[in-house]
């Protein structure tokens, strides 16, 4: 039997797209009711593994990628 680790229950059907730093990673959900929604881990620094934005308006794909390309030009 293979023994699985307990954060794999929230990383099955996710895709870690970015690390934001001090502990917060950005996930893309790929499967079942939230795919095309942007997570984001924040285990180490906030205990939690929850949906961006506000729970009336959560971001999804290409809204966070469009604001990803728009902060990175700006940096250059």
């Amino acid at each position: 039997m293979v023994q699985r680790r307990p954060f794999d229950r929230f990383a099955d059907g996710a895709v870690c797209l970015s690390h934001e730093g001090c502990g917060h990673f950005h996930w893309l959900v790929v499967t079942g009711p939230e795919r095309g929604g942007m997570w984001v881990d924040g285990f180490p620094a906030e205990g939690g593994f929850r949906p961006l934005g506000t729970s009336g308006e959560r971001v999804g794909f290409a809204d966070w990628y469009l604001g990803w390309v728009a902060t990175s030009e700006a940096l250059q």
